[in-house]
C-alpha cells in the first residue's frame, strides 16, 4: 500500500521535471515524508532544505523571480502550511510562479482533533491561481498524478503567472516499504513548451491605435514599473523593448532601477536607439510647478505599478488624454489611473510598432523631450554632487553599493526605504540587475528571496540592500546561506527602527514620545553581534571608502555565508538629507527650465 503512494508521488515529481521544473524547497516534517523522499530522489530536481517555512516560501519566490520557472514548496501539515502565506501573497501580487505542496491528514482524520491538523483546504484563498485538495495518492495512481503536475505548471506559468496550491492527504504508514525511494517516470510524453494561458492573442488594433497616438502627440511619456512573471534574464530585454519604443516615439522614459530601465541609461538618441531615461522623477514631480510644466498628453504604462509615489500622483492629477496600459497578464492593475487603452500583450509587442511603422516624423528630439532631458540632467548633477560630497547616509550607501558590485551582479532591495533609495539616488546601474518584492511590498522574507536568486544564478554575485527591521524580520533565512553553500553580500542601513514613518504625516500629528513608541520602534540591538551566527560575518563600516572596499572584497571572495556590512545611520540626519536632496534637485531643475524657456520660470 505504501509503495503505491510513492509511485504516485514519484510520477508527480517526474512529470514536473519533464515540464521544466528544476527545484524543490523542502522544510522538514513527518506527514510530508513521501513528498520529501520522492522529490529528493528525482534526478531532474534539486532539493533545498529550509528549516523555516516562512523563509522557505521566500526562497522559492526568489528562485521563481530569477528563473521564471515555478519552484516547488514542500511542508508538513498544520501551521507549517500557514507560514507560507506571506510568500504566497507576494508571489500572487508580483506574478511569480510557485507550486505549493502541503501535506495533510487524510479526510477521515480531519475535524476530529487529530494533532497538527488544521483546515488546509483553500488555505491561501484568492492568492492562488489554482487550489486542489487532492485524492489520497494510493487511490489515484501515477496517471492522475501526472495530470496534477500538468495543471500545476500550466496554472503557475500561464498568461497570469502566480502560485498554485496542491493539498496532499497522506495516510500512515508514511515510510516506503523498499529502502530506496521510487524515482518515478512520467507516464506519457508532454509538451513542456506549451501551458495553459498561452492562447494566441491579437492586440494588433490596440498597437495600431498606439502608433497613431504616438504620431499625433509629442508630449508623451513611457512609465515602466516592475516586471511581472519573473525571469531576470528576460526582464532586461523587455526593458530594452520599452526603451526602443520610447526612442522611436520621441518620448522620455520614467523607470526605477528594479524595472531595469536604468541599466546603462543613456541620453536622447535617434529612433531605435536607447531613448532618454529620466532618473530623477521622484524629485522633479514632487514640485507642483515642475510637474505642471511636464504635464503629458499621453502616458504609456508598461509593467506593474511604479514604486515612486510622486509619479503615480502626477499621472493621477494631470489626467493625460491617452493612458495606455501594456498588460501581459491581462489584469488591468493600474487602479489610480484612468485607462483609455489596453494592450493585453508583453513588452515584445511594442517591437511591431518600432519595426513595422515609420517614426512619428520627429527626426531629432523635439522640444518636449529636450525639456525633460535638460531638467533631469540638471537634477542628476546636483543630487550626485551633493551626495558624493556628503556623509555616509542612505543616499551615499546606495550609490556606493550599486557602484561597487561586479558586472552582472543582482542587487535585491528590501522595502520600505532601500528600494526607494535606489530610485532616488542611483541614476545608472550599469550592468547590475536590481530586484525587489514589489507585489505586496512587505518587508518580510527579503533575505530568503535574495538567497533564492543566488541559488538560481550560482555564477552571479547577489547582494542585499536592507534596512535593519527587514534584516531582523528574516534572520532565519539569512542564517541558511552557509548551510546551503550560498553567498550573499548584505549591506544594512541601521537607523534603529522604521525611518519611513518619519517621512509620513503621522510624524507631525502625534506626540513625539508616542511616535517613537508606536512607529519608529527602536530595537536597540547591535547588529554586529550577529558575527559568527549561522555563517554571518558582520562588520561595521563608517566611511564610503570602507564600504566600497568591503563590498568589492566580499564580492570577489564569495565565501559561502553572508558578508554583512552594517552602516550606522542617524535617522534624523537621514530624513533631513533626503529632504535637502529633493530641494537641491528641484532648484537645479527650475533653473534649467528658466534657461530653457529664456524667460522667467516657476
Amino acid at each position: 500500500m505504501t509503495d503505491a503512494v510513492y509511485r504516485t508521488v514519484a510520477a508527480f515529481a517526474a512529470r514536473l521535471a519533464a515540464l521544466g521544473v528544476t527545484d524543490a524547497v523542502i522544510s522538514p516534517g513527518s506527514r510530508s515524508t513521501p513528498l520529501t523522499l520522492c522529490f529528493d530522489a528525482q534526478p531532474g530536481i534539486r532539493t533545498w532544505i529550509q528549516l523555516d517555512e516562512r523563509s522557505a516560501g521566500f526562497f522559492a519566490l526568489g528562485m521563481g523571480r530569477a528563473s521564471g520557472r515555478p519552484a516547488v514548496l514542500v511542508c508538513t501539515s498544520g501551521t507549517a502550511a500557514a507560514n507560507y502565506l506571506p510568500a504566497v501573497v507576494e508571489a500572487s501580487h508580483a506574478g511569480i510562479p510557485m507550486i505549493v505542496c502541503t501535506a495533510d491528514r487524510p479526510p477521515e482524520l480531519r475535524g476530529w482533533g487529530s494533532p497538527q491538523t488544521i483546515d488546509q483546504v483553500g488555505l491561501y484563498g484568492t492568492a492562488v491561481r489554482l487550489s486542489i485538495d487532492l485524492p489520497v495518492p494510493d487511490e489515484a495512481g501515477p496517471g492522475a498524478a501526472a495530470g496534477w503536475a500538468e495543471a500545476a505548471v500550466a496554472s503557475a506559468s500561464g498568461r497570469d503567472p502566480g502560485p498554485v496550491h496542491l493539498n496532499w492527504p497522506l495516510r500512515e504508514p508514511l515510510e516506503p516499504v523498499s529502502t530506496v525511494p521510487v524515482q518515478g517516470e512520467s507516464p506519457a510524453e508532454v509538451d513542456a513548451g506549451r501551458t495553459a494561458g498561452d492562447e494566441d492573442l491579437d492586440p494588433a488594433k490596440e498597437l495600431s491605435d498606439l502608433a497613431g497616438i504616438a504620431a499625433e502627440c509629442e508630449r508623451g511619456v513611457v512609465v515602466v514599473g516592475p516586471w511581472p512573471g519573473g525571469g531576470l534574464d528576460r526582464e532586461p530585454e523587455w526593458a530594452a523593448q520599452a526603451r526602443r519604443f520610447a526612442s522611436w516615439a520621441g518620448w522620455p522614459l520614467i523607470g526605477e532601477p528594479i524595472s531595469h530601465i536604468r541599466c546603462g541609461s543613456g541620453t536622447a538618441g535617434s529612433a531605435g536607439g536607447p531613448g532618454y531615461v529620466v532618473a530623477t522623477a521622484d524629485h522633479l514631480l514632487a514640485d507642483e510647478a515642475l510637474a505642471e510644466a511636464l504635464r503629458p498628453d499621453v502616458a504609456v504604462l508598461v509593467g506593474r505599478t511604479v514604486t515612486t509615489k510622486p509619479v503615480r500622483l502626477w499621472l493621477e492629477r494631470t489626467r493625460p488624454r491617452h493612458v495606455v496600459l501594456i498588460d501581459p497578464e491581462d489584469r488591468w492593475e493600474q487602479a489610480v489611473f484612468r485607462l483609455t487603452g489596453h494592450v493585453p500583450a508583453a513588452a515584445e509587442a511594442l517591437s511591431s510598432i518600432t519595426a513595422g511603422a515609420a517614426p512619428p516624423g520627429r527626426d531629432a528630439p523635439g522640444e518636449w523631450l529636450d525639456t525633460w532631458s535638460r531638467l533631469d540632467a540638471a537634477a542628476r548633477e546636483a543630487v550626485g554632487a551633493a551626495v558624493d560630497d556628503g556623509p555616509l547616509l542612505s543616499a551615499r550607501t546606495a550609490r556606493v553599493l550599486a557602484g561597487g558590485l561586479p558586472d552582472g551582479a543582482v542587487l535585491v532591495a528590501t522595502n520600505s526605504m532601500p528600494v526607494r533609495d535606489l530610485d532616488s539616488f542611483v541614476f545608472d546601474t550599469g550592468s547590475v540587475v536590481c530586484s525587489a518584492n514589489r507585489g505586496a511590498a512587505g518587508i518580510d522574507g527579503s533575505a530568503s528571496t535574495a538567497l533564492g536568486i543566488a541559488a538560481a544564478h550560482p555564477s552571479r554575485t547577489v547582494a542585499l540592500y536592507t534596512g535593519d527591521l527587514a534584516l531582523l524580520h528574516d534572520l532565519s533565512g539569512l542564517a541558511a546561506a552557509a548551510r546551503l553553500g550560498l553567498h550573499l553580500v548584505a549591506v544594512c542601513v541601521d537607523n534603529d527602527g522604521g525611518e519611513i514613518f518619519s517621512l509620513l504625516p503621522v510624524a507631525d500629528r502625534i506626540a513625539a514620545r508616542d511616535f517613537e513608541r508606536l512607529f519608529r520602534t527602536s530595537h536597540g540591538l547591535d547588529l554586529c553581534r550577529l558575527d559568527g551566527f549561522g555563517g554571518i560575518r558582520a562588520h561595521r563600516v563608517s566611511t564610503a571608502g570602507q564600504l566600497g572596499n568591503a563590498v568589492g572584497a566580499a564580492a570577489a571572495a564569495r565565501t559561502p555565508g553572508v558578508d554583512l556590512l552594517v552602516v550606522d545611520i542617524d535617522r534624523d540626519d537621514d530624513v533631513a538629507q533626503r529632504r535637502a536632496l529633493t530641494a537641491v534637485a528641484q532648484q537645479a531643475a527650475r533653473r534649467a527650465l528658466v534657461a530653457d524657456r529664456g524667460a522667467d520660470g516657476p
